[in-house]
């Protein structure tokens, strides 16, 4: 038995520099339009908000991860669960969170040129 197409988190900063001066807000609602009405996305990439990533001149930021089966993609996760990862995109915009969600929820690959640890 399959255990079916991967699911992601996006993480997105929300800090007061992402938040307030890079203007992460309006990329959340892109992604959720996207999400919302692509097929191969919808049901697969789920959006929470993380207070900071301490990449604050770099924002606005965000981390893909990929979920476990039956995680709840809404809930920030503890500091161990992102530890490490290899999915924080910086100086993110609309044309760059679309080719993110094609590319590495979509395809599962993640951009190498953009791509760095999250440590």
């Amino acid at each position: 038995m399959s255990a079916g197409p991967k699911r992601f988190q996006i993480l997105v900063c929300d800090g007061p520099s992402c938040g307030v001066c890079h203007g992460s807000e309006a990329l959340i609602e892109h992604i959720e339009a996207r999400v919302a009405g692509q097929d191969s996305l919808r049901g697969r990439v789920e959006l929470a908000i993380l207070t900071c990533f301490g990449r604050c001149d770099d924002g606005p930021n965000m981390l893909v991860r990929e979920l476990a089966p039956g995680e709840d993609g809404s809930v920030e996760p503890d500091f161990e669960a992102i530890e490490g990862v290899r999915g924080l995109y910086l100086a993110m915009d609309p044309a760059r969170v679309d080719r993110m969600l094609d590319e590495h929820c979509g395809a599962d690959r993640p951009i190498e040129e953009w791509v760095e640890r999250y440590d």
